[in-house]
């Protein structure tokens, strides 16, 4: 997974944090947002908000560094008997598009990096929150008036590898294994594959698997 880094306003976050046991998971709310033009604005502004992670259908970006305090859950009080900005990472969603309807690709995308901090800082399950459950904030919303969507989501956090595979989606051409991409470009090229349009291919594993055996076996050829 491909990680890029802005460096947020210094006044908007904190000095070292003493551990890394939770991750909060937030949402940005702004319809249609992307995880660059937020990271250009906690980067240009003085708001005393941060996170250390945004994350788009597309593109991960880094804002605070992980070994600083963010400062995106704190409050006057608290649901949570231990989890706080100084110790929990906070990752930001920008989960809903233009129309205000979720976009799984971004949640897809959000479980990709969600996990890999699970793995580095060896946090369980049960330490990956909602915003909500820390403080009662409705953050993020579509997870707190959909608790499905939430179960979904920590699901994936743990599903074996096999399971994830079978499950796997491609939506975009540059999300694609190596070994698949010279034949979906062959297929672009060609107008065979046209996508649901804005770059969006959608295709699953086996699909991709069947496209690359036809092009082996020159079914594409001219």
């Amino acid at each position: 997974m491909t990680i890029q880094t802005k460096a947020c306003n210094r006044v908007n976050y904190g000095g070292t944090r003493a551990a890394t046991r939770y991750i909060v998971v937030h949402y940005t709310s702004n319809r249609g947002d992307t995880a660059k033009n937020n990271v250009d604005y906690f980067a240009r502004e003085n708001v005393g908000a941060s996170a250390h992670f945004f994350v788009d259908e597309k593109e991960t970006w880094s804002s605070v560094p992980e070994a600083c305090v963010a400062w995106h859950c704190g409050a006057k009080s608290y649901r949570h008997p231990e989890c706080r900005n100084s110790n929990a990472l906070g990752v930001e969603i920008c989960m809903n598009d233009k129309q205000g309807k979720v976009r799984q690709a971004s949640i897809d995308r959000a479980v990709l990096l969600v996990r890999a901090l699970m793995a580095k800082y060896d946090i369980p399950v049960d330490r990956v929150l909602r915003h909500y459950d820390v403080t009662g904030k409705h953050c993020p919303g579509p997870m707190v008036d959909d608790p499905a969507l939430w179960t979904a989501f920590r699901a994936k956090l743990t599903e074996t590898e096999q399971e994830e595979e079978d499950d796997m989606r491609y939506k975009y051409y540059d999300d694609m294994p190596d070994w698949a991409q010279p034949t979906v470009k062959k297929l672009m090229d060609k107008g065979y594959l046209k996508g649901e349009g804005d770059g969006v291919l959608n295709l699953s594993e086996d699909t991709l698997k069947v496209l690359v055996v036809g092009d082996r076996a020159g079914l594409y050829e001219a």
